[in-house]
């Protein structure tokens, strides 16, 4: 199930793009409208993610039927890869 929580953090399913290649995985995510350029930033980790992703990489995340550009931004020591985005989101807000 996927879900919005009081928080506005977005928690469940989705498929992660890169390079052609695609993989199930489960993210958190959670964003803010930023003042400085009016543009939605959002970010969080994708759990599941085959180890061999390098970051850095432009992929594709895909969440029922939205998809957004997103970057790799990083592996974190707990295996977790770090995922940001600007623009609309490919959840609800």
């Amino acid at each position: 199930m996927t879900a919005i929580d009081d928080d506005g953090v977005f928690d469940g399913a989705a498929e992660l793009d890169v390079d052609g290649a695609r993989c199930a995985v489960r993210v958190r995510l959670a964003g803010h409208l930023s003042p400085i350029d009016g543009r939605y930033h959002w970010q969080g980790l994708a759990y599941g993610a085959p180890d061999d992703l390098a970051a850095g990489k432009e992929a594709q995340l895909t969440i029922g039927n939205r998809s957004a550009a997103v970057r790799l931004a990083e592996k974190i020591p707990s295996g977790q890869l770090m995922l940001s985005g600007v623009g609309a989101p490919p959840y609800d807000l």
